[in-house]
C-alpha cells in the first residue's frame, strides 16, 4: 500500500516548524480553532497537488509564517527573508513505475541509510532574479514577486503531476467555492479511476463528437471563407465532467448527501485512491447521515489512508481514539498509546465528551447533572472568577465510568479533578487516597467519611438551615431514597436532584461549600 508517512513544515502559515508522523490507515486531526488542522491539510495539498503553482505571488502574504515575517522586519536582510519548506515522506512500492523518481536524500541528511521516497516544496527568494532589490529588502520590504516556487523529488528531480506517486484526493466541505471544489473532485476521480490510455481515448472521442455535432447543426457561414468551428484548446473534458447518480448531478444534491456520496465514491477501492483528505466532513450532515458516513469510513478504511480534520466528538471517538493526532502548542501528540479497551469503549459509548476533555486546559469530571449545574457556582464563590475565565471545563460522565476518562487524561497529561461519591464505601476513600499519591496531574476528590457519602449529603450537611427553609416538602410525605429514610429535605434532594440543584442555582444564595469540593477547586487552580 502506498501512503504518506510523514510531513515536515518550516515557515508555512501557522507553523514555524512542525513534524507529523501519520498512521498507515486512519488519521484524525483534532485541535482548537486555529490550531493548524487546515494548515496541515493545505501543506499536503501544496506538495502533492502543486497548489499555488499558478497563483499570483501576492498569495505568499497569506502563506508565510507571521513570526518569521516579524523576525525579518526586526532585522531586515536577504538572509532573514521568510521562506517556506515542506517535505512529504512517502511509503511506495519500490517496484512500481516511477518509484525511483522519488527515491533519494531527505533534507539535511546525506547518509545512505536515510534515503527515502518523497517530495519537497521550497518557496524562497531568488537572489539572481532579485538583483537590485537589496536596498528595498534592507528597508524591510518583502519582494514577493522575486520568490521562486520549486517542487522536487527526494531524487532531486523536478516533480511533475503527470508522474504523481500516489492517487490523492481532497474532500473539503468547508469550501464556499462550490464550482472549484467540484471540478477538482471530478478531475481527480477521473484521473484515478481510468488509466492514461482510457482517458486519452475519451478526450479524443469527446472532441471529435463535439466537432461533428457542430457540423451537423449546419450553421450558415459568417462570410466568404469564414465560419464557426470548435477550438480544441478550449475544450477540456475534465472541466465539464460531473458525477451523476440516478440522473442527478452530484453538485445538485443537498450538501449533506453530496458529502456522503463523495466519501462513498472515494472509498471505493476500484477508484484506486491511495490517500483521501477530509476537511470537517461533519459539515451539513444530519445525525443519521453522519452515522452513515462513519460506517462507510470505518468499514473500508483499510483500503486507503484517510486523514480527517474535524471538530466532531462523534467522528473522533467513533473512528477510534488511537488514531487521533492532537495538535497542541508544542506540536502533534498521538493517542496511539491509549489502551485498546478504552478506545473501543469510546467507540461504542454514546454522548461521551472525549473531544471536550482533549481540548480543555483543565477539567472537572463529575458524576451527573447536579454537580454540572452547581460546581461552576461554587467555583466562582471560592475563586472569585468564573470557570470560563480560568479555562476550566466541567464534564459530566453521565454514567460513563470516570476511570475511562482518566485513562485518556494520563495519555495526554491533562490536569483533571474528579469530583465523585464514596457511596458509603471505606475502600473507595482509601483507593482515592492511594491514587492521588501516585498521580500528579489527576486527583480524585470525595467525602472524607462514609457520612459524607454523596454530593447531596455533603451539601445538605453544610447548609442544613438554609436548605430546610428553601426546599418545600409535603407534610406527611415520604422521601425515601433506595428504601432508606434520610429525612424529608435530604430525601427530596436525592430524589429530585436536578430540580433542587436548579432551584439552588437560581436562588442567588451564597452556600457553604463542602470541604472536598473546596479542596478540588484549590488543587485544580494550583
Amino acid at each position: 500500500m502506498n501512503y504518506i508517512k510523514s510531513l515536515h513544515i518550516e515557515g508555512f502559515k501557522k507553523f514555524q516548524t512542525l513534524d507529523v508522523q501519520f498512521n498507515e490507515h486512519m488519521n484524525i486531526l483534532v485541535g482548537e480553532n486555529e490550531a493548524g488542522k487546515s494548515t496541515i491539510l493545505d501543506a499536503l495539498r501544496t506538495v502533492m497537488n502543486q497548489q499555488y503553482r499558478n497563483a499570483d505571488k501576492s498569495v505568499l502574504k497569506d502563506l508565510f509564517n507571521t513570526e518569521m515575517v516579524d523576525a525579518f522586519k526586526a532585522a531586515p536582510s536577504v538572509k532573514t527573508l521568510p521562506r517556506i519548506y515542506i517535505e512529504v515522506e512517502l511509503v511506495l512500492d519500490p517496484i512500481q513505475r516511477n518509484a525511483t523518481y522519488f527515491y533519494g536524500e531527505v533534507y539535511g541528511e546525506r547518509k545512505q541509510q536515510d534515503l527515502k521516497f518523497g517530495i519537497r516544496f521550497e518557496c524562497k527568494y531568488d537572489e539572481e532574479l532579485g538583483t537590485g532589490m537589496e536596498q528595498s529588502i534592507l528597508d524591510g520590504k518583502i519582494p514577493y514577486e522575486y520568490y521562486a516556487l520549486n517542487w522536487a523529488t527526494f531524487a532531486n528531480r523536478p516533480y511533475q503531476m503527470i508522474k504523481r506517486p500516489l492517487n490523492f484526493l481532497s474532500i473539503d466541505t468547508t469550501n464556499s467555492a462550490a464550482a472549484l471544489s467540484f471540478n477538482y473532485y471530478n478531475r481527480t476521480l477521473f484521473t484515478s479511476r481510468y488509466d492514461e490510455a482510457t482517458r486519452a481515448r475519451a478526450k479524443n472521442e469527446f472532441r471529435s463528437k463535439l466537432e461533428d455535432a457542430l457540423e451537423a447543426a449546419e450553421l450558415p457561414p459568417i462570410s466568404d471563407g469564414r465560419k464557426f468551428g470548435v477550438d480544441s484548446k478550449k475544450v477540456v473534458l475534465e472541466t465539464i465532467l460531473s458525477v451523476y447518480e440516478n440522473s442527478v448531478a452530484l453538485e445538485n444534491r443537498g450538501s449533506g448527501m453530496e458529502s456522503l456520496i463523495k466519501t462513498q465514491i472515494a472509498l471505493d477501492r476500484v477508484n484506486g485512491l491511495d490517500v483521501i483528505l477530509m476537511e470537517e466532513p461533519e459539515n451539513h450532515l444530519s445525525f443519521s447521515t453522519l452515522n452513515k458516513m462513519l460506517y462507510e469510513i470505518s468499514s473500508q478504511q483499510e483500503n486507503s489512508q484517510i486523514i480527517v480534520a474535524t471538530h466532531s466528538n462523534m467522528i473522533a471517538s467513533r473512528l477510534n481514539l488511537k488514531n487521533v493526532l492532537w495538535i497542541t502548542e508544542d506540536g502533534i501528540m498521538s493517542l496511539s498509546n491509549v489502551k485498546s479497551d478504552v478506545a473501543e469503549f469510546f467507540v461504542r459509548a454514546d454522548d461521551n465528551a472525549f473531544l471536550q476533555l482533549l481540548l480543555s486546559k483543565k477539567v472537572f469530571l463529575v458524576e451527573g447533572a447536579t454537580e454540572f449545574l452547581l460546581l461552576p457556582m461554587f467555583y466562582k464563590q471560592i475563586a472569585g472568577r468564573t470557570i470560563e475565565e480560568d479555562g476550566v471545563s466541567v464534564i459530566s460522565c453521565n454514567g460513563i465510568s470516570y476511570k475511562r476518562y482518566l485513562e485518556i487524561a494520563e495519555a495526554t497529561g491533562k490536569k483533571i479533578a474528579v469530583v465523585t461519591d464514596n457511596d458509603e464505601k471505606v475502600d473507595r476513600i482509601a483507593e482515592a487516597s492511594d491514587f492521588n499519591k501516585t498521580h500528579n496531574m489527576q486527583h480524585i476528590f470525595m467525602g472524607a467519611t462514609v457520612d459524607e457519602w454523596t454530593w447531596e449529603a455533603c451539601v445538605y450537611k453544610d447548609n442544613q438551615e438554609v436548605l430546610d427553609r428553601m426546599i418545600t416538602v409535603q407534610a406527611g410525605a415520604e422521601y425515601k431514597f433506595h428504601g432508606r429514610d434520610y429525612g424529608a429535605v435530604l430525601g427530596k434532594m436525592l430524589n429530585n436532584k436536578v430540580d433542587v440543584a436548579y432551584q439552588m442555582l437560581m436562588s442567588g444564595t451564597t452556600f457553604a461549600v463542602p470541604q472536598y469540593i473546596k479542596d478540588a477547586i484549590a488543587w485544580l487552580r494550583e
